[in-house]
């Protein structure tokens, strides 16, 4: 019998563990404001001009964190103890959108202010991973290395996805910013 599994995509890892995400040159400003919507403490990271990962801040259960960054700069979110990604604003890469842009998308009728400045708020929350990729988040914390994965009698496509979540876990580092591992 063939495996009918060969075929399928597993859009969450093509997704969550593309590197093509970075931040561009110097944009508009944005205003954010990160709430942690989640029962975990998560992590949130800014992805830098080479795409590598900078811990912003440390935030627990329904705390936040006030961020002035710019329309061109990706953040993300990380549950700490797990590393598995989370949403922010229901998206797994966040871009943030400045005062005006955000307002314009929401409310496309009414006139804003030339100098308008507001505080977006963001929301960080639990995604609904498919039953796939929970499966493999669940079978890869039982794992150290993706050698382990090899030797577990799974068809080799699935093999080859749980390699790639427990490298992305494994490999998971971040740069400090100068405020250092503080958890609000």
């Amino acid at each position: 019998m063939p495996c009918l599994l060969r075929n399928l995509k597993m859009p969450e890892v093509e997704m969550l563990y593309d590197v093509q995400n970075r931040s561009g040159a110097r944009g508009n400003n944005a205003y954010v404001r990160f709430i942690n919507k989640t029962d975990r403490v998560i992590e949130i990271v800014w992805l830098n001009y080479t795409g590598m990962y900078i811990r912003y801040k440390i935030l627990k259960k329904d705390y936040f964190v006030d961020v002035n960054t710019f329309n061109t700069h990706p953040w993300v979110a990380f549950d700490y103890e797990t590393k598995n990604r989370l949403h922010i604003d229901k998206e797994f890469v966040y871009h943030p959108k400045t005062s005006k842009e955000f307002f314009r998308q929401k409310y496309p009728n009414r006139t804003i202010p030339e100098n308008y400045e507001a505080r977006i708020r963001a929301y960080i929350t639990l995604p609904i991973y498919s039953l796939r990729y929970t499966a493999l988040l669940s079978i890869r914390n039982m794992l150290n290395s993706s050698e382990d994965a090899s030797k577990l009698e799974l068809p080799k496509p699935l093999v080859e996805d749980l390699k790639k979540v427990i490298q992305f876990r494994n490999n998971l580092k971040f740069t400090l910013d100068t405020q250092g591992e503080r958890m609000l």
